[in-house]
């Protein structure tokens, strides 16, 4: 099975009370950012496939394509034409939108670690083996910078999107004098440059995550800082639900800060700020071999929604984007030797694995019903 697409409350308005800000309608009068999902499908299925990007295009004015399989670096280089199975992935991008729907299209050239250089996209699969003339080279290697260039202009040429990331997490496992860290800041200089002299008027950036096992906070922010050189957007993943300090806490968003992402924000104020990627657990989570033990339920996912929502707001966040749309429940079943880590997003779904609503579906809709500014 091929796993194809592997986070906000500062104090509200003071005249508020907490019955009001339960309803965003009768709090808050317009949201600032662009609402939306990737369709990431609850099973391995055409028409699971074509539920979840009917109902993702239906509940959100945002769309986020998300290229986290690799990068076929053979064609890219030789200008050969893609494989079949990544053309047909750029094609299904717009598929179905709604005009007014925007994109965001992320790539990336690391692997699903985030510290090595990402495997072969081909027709057989995604997250293939690099070609033997691929495997020892390094990310400021010049096929690579070249090979890498040249994908991002043909997938943004193909999908013309809204936004474009051309790393997704890219300060996940890096530490600052990491020798790979020095070699991708290369990469990210050159292909940063290029890419906006040839399209001035497209915002391209970075992800970045808000926790990371490598490096401590202070660590993890100068590594960010260092990345944002490179990016328009301070473009943010954050899973809150699952916290890198003691993976046995309960997912009780009364537990985190109101304002977790403010540090992030304040790296550089004169850069619009989006949420790349967040979801929250509506069920326990429990993973043995990973040591983690999580309570979650869906009064908390959707006291997360609202603690996101009004802390996008606050920081004037350009778009939040959540992940999953329903439960994979029958996916996760369905796939043979399941990795473990495949279990940390299943129970994220505003609807559950059946496919019924959570309250946290109806306080999308709710926030979705606001005017954007």
């Amino acid at each position: 099975m091929r796993i194809k697409y592997l986070l906000l409350l500062l104090i509200a308005l003071v005249s508020c009370s907490k019955d009001d800000a339960s309803n965003p309608s009768s709090a808050i009068e317009t949201r600032t950012f662009s609402m939306g999902f990737t369709a990431f499908p609850y099973d391995n299925s055409v028409a699971a496939q074509q539920e979840t990007y009917q109902n993702v295009i239906a509940d959100g004015d945002i769309f986020l394509s998300h290229l986290d399989h690799g990068v076929p670096w053979n064609e890219a280089l030789n200008d050969l034409p893609f494989p079949e199975e990544v053309q047909n992935t750029l094609d299904a991008t717009k598929t179905g939108l709604n005009p007014n729907t925007k994109i965001v299209l992320t790539a990336t050239p690391n692997d699903q670690t985030r510290e090595n250089l990402a495997m072969y996209w081909n027709n057989d699969g995604t997250h293939q083996p690099l070609p033997v003339a691929w495997q020892d080279k390094t990310f400021d290697d010049p096929d690579v910078v070249t090979a890498y260039v040249n994908y991002c202009r043909r997938i943004i040429n193909e999908v013309q999107p809204d936004y474009f990331a051309y790393g997704i997490e890219t300060n996940a496992t890096f530490q600052k004098d990491d020798t790979a860290f020095a070699q991708f800041l290369t990469l990210a200089d050159t292909v940063y440059a290029i890419l906006k002299a040839d399209y001035p008027n497209l915002p391209i950036f970075l992800t970045v995550q808000d926790q990371s096992f490598n490096n401590s906070r202070a660590e993890l922010l100068e590594t960010t800082s260092m990345l944002l050189e490179y990016s328009d957007y301070i473009a943010i993943s954050t899973y809150p639900f699952l916290f890198y300090g003691d993976v046995t806490r309960d997912a009780n968003p009364d537990l985190f800060a109101d304002d977790w992402l403010l540090e992030f924000r304040n790296l550089d104020v004169s850069k619009p700020m989006a949420i790349s990627e967040t979801g929250f657990c509506a069920e326990d989570m429990v993973i043995e071999n990973l040591g983690i033990n999580v309570k979650g339920t869906e009064e908390w996912q959707t006291g997360y929604m609202d603690k996101l929502f009004e802390h996008a707001n606050n920081l004037e966040a350009e778009f939040v984007l959540w992940f999953v749309y329903r439960d994979y429940d029958m996916l996760y079943d369905n796939t043979p030797n399941p990795p473990d880590i495949f279990k940390i997003w299943r129970d994220n779904g505003l609807l559950d694995g059946q496919g019924n609503k959570r309250p946290a579906h109806i306080k999308w809709l709710e926030w979705k019903a606001l005017k954007r500014e």
